[in-house]
Parts: C-alpha cells; structure tokens; sequence
C-alpha cells in the first residue's frame, strides 16, 4: 500500500469531491484495520496525514489573511483585473481550507483510536535486560514471543546512526536468529535466552532484552514494531 499523496490531493486545481472519495475510503480502511489490533504502517500514515494538512491549513490561511488585508486595502478601476485574479484565488484557496478542515476533521478520531491501541500495547508489553551488563558496542539480542503462533523469537540488533535534516537519528537494524517452538521446551523465557548466549552466539557478554508478551495480537502488524519502538527507546535512554 502507497501512501496518500496529500500534495496531489490539495492542489488548487483538484477534483474535490473525488478527493473526499478517495481520502474517506483511506480512512475506512485504516479504522478497519484498528478494530482487527492491526497497528501498522496505519498508525504511521494516519499520523502522517495528519501533520501534512496541518500544515497546509496554517500555510493557505496565512496566505488567505494577507490576501484579503492586501486587497481590501486598494481596490480602484485601474486595479479591476488584479482585483478578479485576487478573487479567483480567494475562492480556490477557500475551497482548499475547506478540503482541509474536513479532512482533519474525519481523520483526527481514527488517529486517536490507533493512539490509543498503541498505548494499550505499549503499556502491556514490558521489557527488562537480561544483566546488568553495559552495551558499549551497539549490537545486543531482544527476545519476543509470537503468541499466535507459540513461538519463542530471538533477534540480533545493531544501533545504527546518521543523520536527518541537521539532527542525529538512531536507527536498529534487526535479524531474526532463533525460533524456538514453545511446544518442545518446558523453560521459561529467561532461560531459553540464556542458553542461546551461552551456547550458540558469538557475541562476547552480548546486552540482551526480554520482552513480556501476554497479548494475542497480530506480531507483524501490531506487537512487533511497537516492541521495535519500545527498544529503541529503552537503549537510548
């Protein structure tokens, strides 16, 4: 799935009734997707739509106000056509604010229903490290059960870093090492995530990261990329 092109929806010369269409029907779709637990990517691109048409709306009214206050302040005979071309924007720009404000307003509540879902998820997802170990060296391992299918996960993380607009951005890139069926051991999660450390990583004193996972969520959609989030989070605090 792609994501909207709000750009393409909020230009001057758009078909605003199909524009509606096709953003309501996006909208559906992703409140769909929240009544079945599955998060993402549609939290992200509800989140994202969001602050793009903030954004447009704060640009066009300013726009509009000194539009209007430029306008109002000269109007004679010599300035006749400047003054229809002033209107001719005014009216776009209104059918523009008013594409905005109602797009804002149908996707605000959707938004905050997948917030919400996430915070629930987060809240029951609790993390803790395996040692007291420091990670000097930015790779470690995380462990997180797929309760759906009864699997115990392992995965290698390495912290990565660079750079987005001026700012440093920390990124993980994660493998899946392990996977162990629940049904074929009879440990707990700590143990079965010491034994993969002492037995079968190369890593010297690896950091490890266990995650407690009592949901029943979709993993792909839902538990995994918050656990990833929360990860993230908790290295770099």
């Amino acid at each position: 799935m792609t994501n909207i092109d709000v750009e393409k929806l909020t230009s001057c010369n758009s078909d605003w009734e199909m524009n509606q269409y096709t953003l309501l029907s996006r909208v559906k779709e992703w409140e769909s997707h929240f009544r079945k637990n599955r998060l993402h990517p549609y939290i992200k691109d509800s989140i994202e739509l969001h602050y793009k048409l903030a954004d447009i709306l704060q640009e066009n009214l300013e726009s509009k106000w000194w539009l209007e206050r430029e306008v109002g302040q000269r109007v004679d005979d010599e300035r006749i056509i400047v003054y229809e071309k002033a209107q001719q924007v005014s009216e776009q720009l209104n059918q523009l604010l008013s594409f905005v404000e109602w797009a804002l307003r149908i996707n605000r509540p959707i938004m905050e229903e997948g917030l919400i879902l996430k915070e629930f998820i987060e809240d029951n997802l609790t993390i803790k490290p395996l040692s007291s170990e420091p990670n000097f060296r930015g790779k470690g391992y995380f462990s997180l059960t797929d309760n759906k299918k009864m699997v115990f996960n392992i995965y290698l993380y390495d912290l990565k870093w660079g750079w987005t607009d001026d700012e440093p951005e920390h990124t993980l890139n994660i493998k899946l090492v392990r996977s162990i069926p629940l049904t074929i051991v009879d440990s707990s999660e700590e143990e079965l995530m010491r034994d993969f450390i002492e037995y079968s990583q190369p890593l010297y004193k690896p950091v490890a990261y266990i995650f407690k996972n009592e949901l029943d969520f979709p993993y792909e959609e839902t538990i995994y990329p918050v656990a990833e989030e929360k990860l993230l989070t908790t290295i770099m605090t």
